[in-house]
């Protein structure tokens, strides 16, 4: 009877030590294979820019490809619900904003994915403030120009989202109710096509990351009026903020986060958490896609991300409410 309950023993002890050395293990021998970093939206858009550059720095630091893979379309769901239903071993990740992540469970009644159930928070990579573009066609040189003429007009007027109910939408809608104007709505699957629609004359303003606008600002195809935030981004130092323009409570920002499927192993998370981290302290990438842009790196744990989830909850839902969006 001893000999069985010491054999026991001994054998919950190996089952103990294998454990101990195979969770680490894994962490250490990640990734030893190409990842996926599944983007919500269509390749040329401010995401998709961001998420090249982490891209390429990742996969020089782990020495493996880090392919983007672009899933756009309604919202995010698309591409959260595919990294939700993927394998939970670190190789398919998610880089989406606040929708994935928190807006959609307060717009759609039915979802595909829970997030919080199906998706393990990594990091919070990082914020950025939205700017307003308008066609270079309307002669309106300042914000309130802009706001003037949309109270006289707004009716004949467009703008454009990177489709319903995203931050893209709340963030023009959350300028109309603090200004006071109507105009009509035009979601597209992300933000390139709308931009080509604005080129094209097709629609006459957006909020949207300042990627968008930058390659045709010189030619003065396209005009940025504002930016959101406390303060104007160094590549567009001329811009004002909403709040210098007198319409302070416009909530047009948004960030960028990574997650993995539920039952990760909290090894392959803080591994890629840390390495997330490295590259956000890099001058080189700091350099070419955040700072131009007006992004603000933020690089936090996974735990604390989970925590700033619960918070951005509660205060997400009475915004969205007050706006009165509802997709379904």
């Amino acid at each position: 009877m001893i000999n069985q309950l010491a054999k026991k023993y001994l054998f919950s002890l190996c089952l103990l030590a294998m454990a101990s050395i195979a969770a680490p293990a894994s962490a250490q021998t990640f990734p030893s294979k190409p990842v996926k970093l599944v983007v919500p939206y269509p390749a040329g858009a401010p995401v998709d820019n961001f998420a090249r550059g982490l891209s390429e720095a990742l996969g020089a630091m782990w020495g493996q490809q880090v392919v983007v893979d672009n899933r756009p379309g309604a919202n995010e769901i698309i591409a959260a619900s595919f990294v939700a239903k993927s394998p939970a071993d670190g190789y398919t990740l998610l880089l989406g904003s606040d929708a994935a992540f928190t807006h959609n469970a307060f717009l759609y009644s039915k979802m595909p994915y829970d997030a919080d159930k199906d998706l393990a928070p990594i990091t919070r990579a990082v914020h950025f403030n939205m700017v307003l573009i308008t066609n270079g066609e309307l002669k309106t040189p300042t914000l309130k120009d802009f706001v003037a003429l949309m109270k006289k007009e707004g009716a004949k007027h467009s703008y454009g989202s990177a489709g319903s109910g995203g931050t893209t939408h709340q963030a023009m809608e959350s300028l109309k109710q603090e200004a006071g104007f109507e105009m009509i709505h035009v979601p597209y699957k992300g933000i390139a096509p709308a931009i080509q629609d604005m080129l094209g004359g097709n629609i006459d303003a957006m909020i949207a990351g300042a990627t968008a606008a930058m390659p045709h600002l010189q030619s003065g195809k396209v005009k940025v009026l504002a930016i959101a935030g406390t303060k104007r981004a160094k590549a567009l130092p001329d811009v004002p903020t909403f709040a210098e323009s007198g319409y302070p409570n416009v909530v047009a920002n948004l960030y960028l986060a990574l997650a993995a499927p539920a039952g990760t192993s909290s090894a392959v998370v803080s591994k890629i958490t840390a390495d997330v981290q490295k590259v956000l302290k890099s001058k080189d990438f700091l350099d070419r896609f955040v700072e131009p842009y007006g992004y603000e790196p933020i690089g936090d744990s996974a735990q604390q991300f989970e925590a700033f989830l619960k918070q951005d909850k509660a205060v997400s839902g009475k915004r969205i409410k007050a706006l009165g969006i509802k997709l379904d």
